[in-house]
Order: structure tokens, then C-alpha cells, then sequence
């Protein structure tokens, strides 16, 4: 498909050459991994528009390293994904398939649940006690990843969508404990710290 091709030009990496890019082009420039080319056509053809924040967190699983999740998990059960996301599910299928790329849908649905009901003895139901924590790490990922997506969409002027994901870490972190959780703030009975 032509859509696709404009956006594996090869760029050297100037500041030119970053004016070159089309809006896809640059889209696709922001990420460094995880399929850069399927993440920023999306992004840049409007898809996250009809999605929720959980959906645009589930979604951006597909593309990360603890994807390897998948292998690990017993499927039963998992919920199903709105309209909205199971098109946006397609859609990259389609550009993963042209690319050939191979993506996973289980964590992206084990993502799905965990911004639904935040229970880790629901993700436990379907990974191996010791994996939990490589699922923690992917939510740490996402976290990232949607800092990254709501640069690309203030780029795009997608102001709608940019201003929906900004609440994301609440979403994603509310129930995990994480390194920064761990720490203690002291103060004393005067409400000033130490």
C-alpha cells in the first residue's frame, strides 16, 4: 500500500530532513522501537481518536519487548475489546501483515483488564506468579510510550486526544507498587519536612 511507503524514505537525521517529513513521517521519527512505522501511521491517520485512554494503553502493548507475555499466558477469559479498538486492532494487523511483522494480542488484552479492574490476582489468572513482575515493567513501558504518543499528537495538533491521555500514570501506576512508591515522606507534627 502507498500509505505505507512515504514513511520508509530514508532520512540522514538533519534538521532538513526532519522538515521533509510529512506528518506521518514525523509521527513514525518520534519512536525509537516497537514498530515505529505502524505505531506513528496510526497515530498520524487519526485511530486513537475513537479510543479510551485503557484502549490507547492496550493498544501501545503490541509493540512492546514484554510481549513475550504472551507466550507465557493461559487464555481464558479475557475481555473483549470495544468496537473502537478491535478496528484500531485491525488496522495495525493490516500494516503488520504488509511489514511482515508478527504482533500478539494477549497482553494487550491482560492491559485492557488491568486499567478496567487494577487486580493483579486477575493478570495472576492468566501468567505465571513469576512473570508478574515483567508485566509490571510493561505498564512502566506503557507509561513511557504515552508520554511519547501525546508529544507526536501536540505535533499533530490532535489536541482532543493529546488532553485525554493526560491522566495516563494515574491510570496505569493506582495499585502497583513501584520504586518510587517505596519511598517514605516524613515530616514532622508542624508540617514542615526534615
Amino acid at each position: 500500500c502507498s500509505h505505507v511507503h512515504e514513511t520508509m524514505k530514508p532520512c540522514t537525521g538533519t534538521a532538513e530532513d526532519a522538515a521533509k517529513l510529512t506528518a506521518r513521517g514525523r509521527a513514525c521519527a518520534a519512536f525509537a522501537d516497537g514498530q515505529p512505522l505502524i505505531i506513528g501511521t496510526i497515530i498520524a491517520d487519526g485511530w486513537l481518536t475513537g479510543l479510551s485512554v485503557a484502549e490507547v494503553c492496550s493498544w501501545l502493548c503490541l509493540f512492546l519487548q514484554e510481549r513475550r507475555l504472551a507466550n507465557e499466558a493461559a487464555i481464558s477469559e479475557m475481555p473483549e475489546p470495544s468496537s473502537a479498538l478491535a478496528e484500531v486492532f485491525d488496522e495495525t494487523f493490516v500494516l503488520a501483515e504488509m511489514l511482515e511483522v508478527t504482533l500478539d494480542k494477549t497482553l494487550s488484552l491482560m492491559m485492557l483488564d488491568w486499567c478496567t479492574h487494577k487486580s493483579l490476582t486477575r493478570i495472576a489468572e492468566w501468567v505465571d506468579p513469576h512473570m508478574l513482575g515483567v508485566f509490571v515493567k510493561a505498564v512502566l513501558r506503557v507509561i513511557s510510550y504515552v508520554d511519547v504518543v501525546r508529544e507526536v499528537l501536540l505535533g499533530l495538533n490532535e489536541y482532543e486526544v493529546f488532553n485525554k491521555l493526560e491522566h495516563h500514570t494515574d491510570l496505569l501506576i493506582h495499585g502497583l507498587v513501584t520504586n518510587e512508591s517505596l519511598y517514605l515522606r516524613l515530616a514532622d507534627d508542624d508540617g514542615k519536612g526534615r
